[in-house]
């Protein structure tokens, strides 16, 4: 399967995601055939991202986009060390999936791209509520963004889910509750997670130098991100035709596909783990650079090209 393929397309070659048909049902071939080829948590994520910057403008059918996004959920947390229950579509308290650590562990998970509290209504109020963006709902719920950042970090340092499962099941703020959490994984694993980026405290603003040197240690696409949104905001489609300009301004080989911004979104939250204040935004289908942050990164940008232009002369 090509690489380029992603979830949206995969529903949109399908039809619908159903469970009827048994093992020939298209949510069998969807799980089987498509999800399984996943390992890592990073990839998902991008595929999760790709997936809700479509779904407004999605043509096929948007209850299967939706189901889509439970399972790739599911298969998260599969990668993450989870064993799944893939629960059928048509649950009368909308559970997507029951993730488990041993038989007497597990965690029951709606995986909803609500808009609204009336969206949210029905789901079983002991269940793990995973939204793509925070909402005022009167019930806890964590989103898809922090919870990949968990679950990355805890794939870097190869934790056992089982250390961590316990903050899920927690009936309180999730987001604020596993930043908590990450904090402390940070502390005791410090040298594991800063092989690549080193702070020299956990001060969630970035000092000058200190950014300079973590975009010293960046590939080119996710420098080509930084420095095409530190001119302005943009969308998806048009971030990719600047980081493309870039690269082959600086060598580096184009992006293949929008899907790479997903990727390059994840890798970034790899690098500083939730730990660091963000310094690429999204909001629907806009990218945007942290505001606070501009002016040193489009300094960082004209260093970049003076040295560039005395290597190549």
């Amino acid at each position: 399967m090509p690489a380029e393929i992603t979830a949206v397309d995969v529903v949109r070659i399908l039809g619908t995601l159903s469970d009827e048909g048994g093992d020939r049902s298209s949510r069998n071939r969807f799980i089987h055939g498509y999800l399984t080829k996943y390992d890592r948590p990073e990839p998902v994520l991008a595929d999760i991202e790709n997936l809700l910057a479509s779904y407004h403008g999605f043509g096929g059918d948007i209850e299967s986009l939706e189901r889509a996004y439970g399972d790739l959920l599911n298969r998260l947390a599969e990668v993450a060390g989870f064993s799944v229950d893939y629960i059928k579509y048509s649950g009368r308290e909308k559970i997507t999936g029951i993730w488990k650590v041993n038989e007497s562990f597990e965690i029951r998970v709606s995986a909803i791209i609500g808009k609204s509290f009336e969206e949210a209504k029905g789901i079983a109020r002991n269940a793990l509520l995973i939204l793509p963006q925070e909402l005022e709902l009167g019930r806890p719920f964590v989103t898809v963004k922090r919870l990949g950042e968990l679950f990355t970090m805890v794939s870097q340092i190869e934790l056992p889910v089982s250390s961590v499962a316990s903050i899920l099941m927690t009936d309180d703020d999730y987001d604020k509750r596993i930043a908590s959490f990450m904090e402390l994984i940070f502390l005791a694993f410090r040298k594991e997670l800063s092989r690549k980026v080193q702070p020299s405290s956990l001060k969630r603003e970035w000092e000058r130098d200190e950014l300079n040197d973590f975009m010293k240690s960046l590939k080119l696409p996710t420098v080509g991100m930084l420095f095409a949104l530190s001119e302005s905001p943009c969308n998806g489609k048009e971030l990719v035709e600047r980081i493309n300009l870039f690269l082959e301004k600086a060598g580096g080989e184009r992006l293949k596909s929008h899907m790479a911004l997903g990727a390059i979104m994840g890798a970034l939250s790899k690098h500083y783990s939730g730990i660091k204040e963000e310094l690429v935004l999204r909001e629907g289908k806009s990218y945007s650079v942290a505001e606070k942050y501009r002016d040193i990164i489009s300094e960082i940008k004209t260093q970049f090209w003076r040295r560039f232009q005395d290597e190549n002369q």
